[in-house]
């Protein structure tokens, strides 16, 4: 079984998908050793220098053509094509991938399994609407409408492609985490000079969804001098993906409070789990997710979250791993609130409870099983297993 695996940037530039996926597929290859998997997907700067973390899958990335974010390449298809593959599973939507993996399923009938990651939530939806809209009418929606298996990260996810007017079937598979060992690790950024002793740490790329001007608008009354949060600075780690950090800088100072709130830049490998371990807190504000990498990686490092709804969690706030905020600023200040006024052992309790949430839940084998029983019943023309199918008599509370 030839299974092709599509994806857009093929570098940690993809943020939490590359991440999920680099750990996701490799397992799905020991699990399925029939099968060959393939990545097709854009190259871009860091592409060379991440490509070993596709091992053992062998990686085809073709330089985009402008404008890059629609990811065509004159070699894309026929190399796609040349691999023959009995399936193709499509991570993303709204590129030039789409449309190959449409274009495939019309001359050939090969079936396709899209992971819509995200992507179909309303505040998605609505970011870039009219690009979106062009692309829907294009290919993107007769290719969602062709797929035999939708893939949702989360129930809420599932209910977003619903809404969308899919009646595919869906099935639900989280991403996973590999669980470190629990350490203090030294933090790659300096110490602070204003006193404050305890970090709150953003970990993400630099995007609107992720709600960044919320924290910072809640931030200024949090941090003052003698206030709930005077011991607590923020540290902001991400790579800026549309020109969006400048504008946050300018708030930053704007509001005066470039004593409290720091900007590192992108952080990876040891560098991104030296800042999970150092740091005291995890927060992230989002607007829009499918399920976020990011707050599954600060429960392996038992650290307590903040987070809001959209980021598809709800079991990290029964389990008592987070505490949940809505979208608004005034929301993301209450949640800050509470933060502050938990003690040491209440800080560390709360770490405790997601890191054991993130081993039981999370696991990439359990995951990468159940995908590949999702292949197989593609690849055999049959429905998806009944207990991973989204309305099923047993679809996982997840």
């Amino acid at each position: 079984m030839r299974v092709a695996e599509l994806t857009t940037y093929t570098s940690r530039l993809n943020g939490g998908v590359f991440y999920a996926l680099t750990t996701l597929l490799p397992e799905v290859a020991r699990a399925m050793p029939e099968a060959q998997l393939r990545v097709f997907g854009y190259e871009d700067p860091h592409t060379e220098e991440d490509r070993q973390a596709w091992a053992p899958l062998a990686l085809e990335a073709f330089a985009p053509w402008p404008p890059r974010h629609f990811g065509f390449s004159p070699r894309f298809y026929p190399s796609l094509e040349g691999f023959r593959a009995d399936l193709v599973h499509a991570h993303g939507l709204w590129t030039y991938l789409s449309a190959a993996a449409l274009r495939l399923h019309r001359r050939r009938g090969t079936p396709v399994v899209i992971s819509p990651h995200g992507m179909l939530d309303a505040w998605a939806l609505g970011f870039s609407r009219s690009r979106k809209l062009i692309a829907a009418r294009l290919f993107q929606d007769s290719l969602l409408n062709s797929a035999a298996v939708l893939h949702a990260l989360t129930l809420a996810e599932a209910r977003s492609i619903r809404d969308y007017g899919l009646d595919n079937p869906i099935v639900v598979i989280p991403n996973g985490v590999n669980l470190p060992r629990v350490q203090v690790s030294q933090a790659p950024w300096p110490a602070s000079a204003s006193g404050r002793d305890r970090v709150l740490l953003f970990l993400s790329r630099i995007h609107p969804k992720k709600g960044l001007d919320l924290l910072l608008e809640a931030w200024p009354e949090f941090s003052r001098p003698g206030g709930a949060g005077g011991r607590w600075r923020l540290v902001i780690a991400g790579w800026d993906e549309i020109g969006h950090e400048p504008e946050l800088k300018e708030v930053v100072a704007a509001r005066g409070i470039n004593d409290s709130v720091e900007f590192v830049g992108p952080l990876f490998g040891p560098r991104k789990d030296a800042a999970l371990s150092a740091a005291d807190a995890f927060i992230l504000p989002s607007r829009s997710e499918g399920l976020p990498m990011a707050v599954l990686e600060a429960w392996a490092h038992a650290k307590p979250v903040l987070m809001t709804g959209a980021c598809n969690l709800p079991e990290g706030v029964s389990a008592g791993a987070a505490i949940e905020m809505e979208p608004t600023s005034l929301s993301v200040a209450a949640g800050l609130d509470r933060l502050a006024g938990m003690g040491d052992s209440a800080l560390a309790a709360m770490g405790m409870a997601g890191r054991r949430l993130a081993a039981d839940r999370f696991s990439w084998g359990r995951i990468a099983a159940d995908m590949s029983r999702v292949y197989r019943s593609v690849g055999a023309r049959i429905s998806p297993p009944p207990d991973l199918l989204y309305g099923g008599s047993a679809a996982p509370d997840r």
